[in-house]
């Protein structure tokens, strides 16, 4: 083997080729056991890293969309506002229903 390892077939048995040199030199008796064990607790580590992955992926992609909607937010807050947001001083232009508008003019005149 000339030690490609660029695809994981390539990889396995690049690894395989190794591990088999030094459980030669280990012991006919324990080798095959051995080569088992440390193959089995090497898929553990892989699989629980790629777990770990996509947990952070996920993360990630979360964070990104919640960092999008605060900066569409700050960019246009007259999007983002809700109806305890408006003010009887809007402009003309402004379509609020008149009950948040008398709402909005007993507040003031309670203050």
């Amino acid at each position: 083997m000339n030690g490609d390892t660029s695809t994981h077939p390539d990889r396995e048995a690049y690894l395989e080729e190794k591990l088999n040199g030094l459980v030669e030199q280990v012991d006919e008796g324990y080798g095959k056991a051995l080569l088992e064990q440390m193959i089995h607790r090497m898929e553990i580590t892989v699989n629980d890293f790629l777990a770990e992955i996509d947990l952070l992926v996920e993360r990630l992609k979360h964070n990104a969309a919640t960092q999008e909607e605060l900066l569409g937010r700050i960019k246009h807050p007259d999007r983002a506002a809700g109806p305890s947001d408006l003010s009887v001083e809007g402009s003309a232009g402004e379509d609020i229903p008149e009950w948040e508008r008398r709402l909005a003019e007993l507040e003031e005149s309670a203050k």
